[in-house]
């Protein structure tokens, strides 16, 4: 408050106290209330938190409370207040100082770290906002914790002010980085039963060494420091040392000022067996199924992860019952002369609770539909946890979401709850346009139009064409996974191809119609279908043209390059419990088929004498599984036996198996994996003789990789693979060219989920290289390098 107006408050209180005043009706009166000094703030602003209004008598408490509101706006720097005018109607002006703008945050002596990484994500201050000191601070903070994390421990970060006209700043950090500090050594003492290997690999501090460059290893941050003595602690617990005691941890830097050392001394007290289990509370005579859940047996170290997943498993088995809100409230009996803990399982059920709504959201694209025919609870039954758990798992394997989670909460009264299934969707249609290069085929053009959930219904709808040197394709698919609302899924495919082999080339016209059913609908009539919800039945229709052109004549081989036309029936089972059909990390799928083309498809009067006639069987496996970081590991078999249907109908050289390419065994030529006979090169008694290839009727193929994050925010993973396979002639089960008959090959490469589909680029290394025969010329090159679109597993 300014001294004139301090003097005027004195002099009235002096010359007229306040009761004669008021009643001589002479107390000043305030004509109006200003504001000055602000530039960027509004007046009306500031007014809005000055309590003192004109035409009211002047309150010096209310005035000295409007300074401190005035202050509070945060813009100002200084607020006083003057009296203009005469004494008996005073006007009051309040003059503000503004803070100075912030004109650009600086970051000062970051070499190891990017300034402006820095200034975006570790700065709170904006630029042309008012200086807030606070958020200076905070932002200082921050920018040492960046500090920290990237192993910096010593950093030291200030700041300053520098000003600019126009009462403007620029606020500028200055780092001194000094070394980084990398953690050296953790060395843990007083654990005479618990080794050190057995603690360190749950611990997120970890020592470093001369490779830590390439990750975060041997980082310190307080943070993570603080939970890993927690989790020691929860290693001893689970060890059934229940009051092991973890000290204050001893931090040395070393003279040079680049390593730590840290020290910790655990205290292991003794440690204990479980003793008794038994249950109590309302058991509802489940007792003989909760004795087989459990995993604390009597005798056994007391470990406190079994009494938690004892926990989940008790309570699980009340879900399924209908009780959502079972209580399950482990009570232990410390018996410390004989080191044994009872443990007893209270049990309070609650009561049964039913499935009032199940709520979709998330869905913008989705049908609600398409989600709830793959739930497994359902409006007003009992509340089932299994049905949420495979509920979740069944929503997630459709491949159309990032994630999907099922939340419950209370319903309109106690007995009811309501089901919430929140998804969030993932880009399920692709427009792919490419080239690529490969060993082999040269460039590559493909182009692809592909809509996993065609209109949110579920459906899958492509259009593929690709063309290279050696092959050509061109493809329209439709799958209706759930037909007309049924457990019948309906497909249909239509083709154009060609592919050039090392003895002829094949040209296909044709198309496929394909009727499958889940067998879970027969439950009505055989109660076992109930467990077949992932297994399907399918029969596929195929009929083509087949155009076989030899690259060569030859008399001998002359009969096995037939065309003709291919109508078969093919009946397949099939097994999946994939996690997510499209890009799956763990679980498994199964196939089995066999597929006929028999005369009576392919009748004289319809398709006239060129038909083609066998039988093929074929058995596929894939395998995935999560192993560690992120990494996934997997596997695939194939095997598959073609057969004549009788003699007069020989298996045609274009309907047996050639492997070789980045869809079969990797890293070696394509289709260039197959017996090889000698024939005459022309009809000449004096031909030279040279390798002709013919197929297998029998195939089997051993595909292994690992797939590595890499960059997972634009979605690139690295790939290293090793791959076996060979096929095999009629009446040849094995081959004394090869190691253990299968051609072996390793190899790593890229995956990348780009915009348009998923790519993948493959380096192949051949590991039993061939030589012709007659020209001892190597057969396969060293590498190969093969691109393309699709997934392989």
């Amino acid at each position: 408050m300014s001294r004139p107006l301090l003097a005027l408050a004195a002099l009235c209180l002096l010359v007229c106290p306040p009761a004669a005043r008021a009643a001589q009706g002479d107390e000043p009166t305030v004509q109006a209330v200003q504001v000055e000094g602000n530039r960027r703030v509004e007046i009306d602003a500031v007014k809005a938190v000055i309590s003192q209004k004109a035409g009211e008598p002047l309150d010096l408490k209310k005035v000295d409370e409007d300074i401190r509101s005035v202050m509070k706006l945060g813009f100002f720097s200084d607020v006083t207040v003057e009296e203009q005018g005469g004494a008996e109607r005073p006007t009051l002006v309040f003059r503000v100082v503004e803070k100075p703008a912030v004109r650009e945050v600086k970051v000062e002596g970051a070499d190891e770290i990017s300034a402006d990484d820095l200034v975006k994500e570790a700065s709170e201050i904006k630029p042309f906002a008012i200086l807030d000191l606070n958020l200076v601070r905070k932002s200082q903070k921050k920018i040492q914790e960046k500090y920290v994390e990237k192993g910096f421990y010593l950093a030291e970060v200030t700041w300053r002010l520098d000003p600019q006209p126009d009462n403007q700043t620029n606020v500028v950090f200055v780092v001194n980085e000094h070394a980084k500090v990398q953690v050296r050594q953790v060395n843990i003492l007083g654990n005479a039963h618990v080794a050190k290997d057995e603690i360190t690999p749950y611990m997120q501090t970890q020592e470093g060494g001369y490779l830590s460059f390439l990750n975060s290893m041997g980082n310190y941050k307080e943070e993570a420091f603080q939970r890993d003595l927690q989790a020691i602690q929860f290693i001893y617990g689970d060890k059934g040392y229940l009051y092991a005691k973890v000290g204050k941890p001893a931090v040395q830097i070393s003279p040079d000022k680049k390593w730590l050392y840290i020290s910790l001394h655990v205290d292991e007290g003794d440690q204990f067996s479980a003793g008794k289990v038994d249950f109590s509370g309302e058991l509802l005579d489940q007792t003989p199924l909760l004795e087989k859940v459990v995993q604390v047996r009597p005798g056994m170290i007391f470990a406190r992860s079994k009494v938690a997943k004892d926990i989940q498993n008790l309570q699980d088995v009340y879900k399924d019952l209908g009780y959502a809100y079972v209580n399950v409230n482990p009570v232990t009996n410390v018996h410390a002369d004989t080191k044994v803990i009872d443990l007893t399982y209270d049990v309070q059920p609650g009561q049964k609770t039913y499935f009032e709504r199940i709520e979709i959201v998330g869905n913008a694209k989705t049908r609600d539909k398409v989600i709830r025919r793959e739930l497994r609870i359902y409006e007003g039954d009992l509340f089932s946890g299994t049905g949420i758990n495979v509920s979740k798992q069944r929503v997630n394997a459709l491949g159309y979401f990032e994630k999907v989670e099922i939340t419950t909460k209370k319903g309109s009264a106690d007995d009811k709850i309501v089901a919430t299934v929140e998804v969030k969707e993932r880009s399920t249609g692709t427009f792919q346009v490419g080239a690529g290069f490969s060993s082999y085929e040269n460039f590559i053009l493909t182009g692809q139009i592909s809509q996993n959930n065609f209109f949110g219904w579920g459906q899958t709808l492509s259009l593929q064409i690709q063309y290279s040197s050696i092959r050509q394709l061109g493809q329209i698919q439709f799958v209706e996974p759930y037909f007309l609302d049924t457990r019948w899924t309906f497909a249909f495919d239509l083709y154009a191809t060609e592919g050039i082999y090392s003895t002829f080339t094949r040209k296909a016209v044709g198309g496929t119609l394909t009727w499958g059913y889940e067998l879970a609908g027969l439950a009505p009539w055989w109660k076992f279908a109930r467990n077949l919800e992932d297994m399907r039945l399918f029969a596929t229709y195929t009929n083509e043209f087949v155009s076989v052109t030899p690259t060569f004549t030859d008399i001998l081989l002359a009969n096995r390059y037939r065309s003709g036309t291919t109508s078969a029936l093919r009946l397949s089972l099939q097994w999946d419990k994939r996690n997510d059909r499209l890009f799956p990390s763990s679980g498994y799928y199964e196939s089995l088929s066999a597929e006929f083309a028999p005369p009576a498809l392919a009748p004289e009067a319809v398709f006239g004498s060129r038909v083609n006639l066998f039988s093929r069987y074929t058995f596929e496996s894939r395998y995935y599984h999560p192993l560690f970081a992120g990494v996934v590991g997997r596997l695939k078999l194939t095997a598959g036996y073609i057969r004549n249907w009788d003699d007069a109908h020989p298996v045609p050289v274009s309907e047996l198996y050639y492997l070789g390419g980045i869809n079969s065994v990797r890293g070696y030529r394509l289709l260039s994996i197959s017996p090889q006979v000698l024939a005459g090169a022309t009809p000449r008694p004096d031909a030279e003789l040279t390798g002709v290839s013919v197929g297998g009727n029998k195939q089997l193929i051993l595909n292994s990789e690992l797939e590595i994050p890499l960059l997972e925010k634009v979605g690139v993973r690295g790939v290293v693979f090793f791959d076996m396979g060979n096929t095999f002639g009629s009446g040849q089960w094995s081959d004394p060219n090869v190691g253990l008959s299968l051609y072996k090959s390793v190899g790593f490469g890229l995956r990348w989920m780009s915009p348009i589909g998923p790519l993948r680029f493959e380096w192949g290394f051949p590991l039993n290289r061939r030589r012709d025969g007659l020209t001892g010329n190597w057969i396969d090159s060293s590498s190969d390098f093969q691109f393309t679109i699709g997934n392989f597993f």
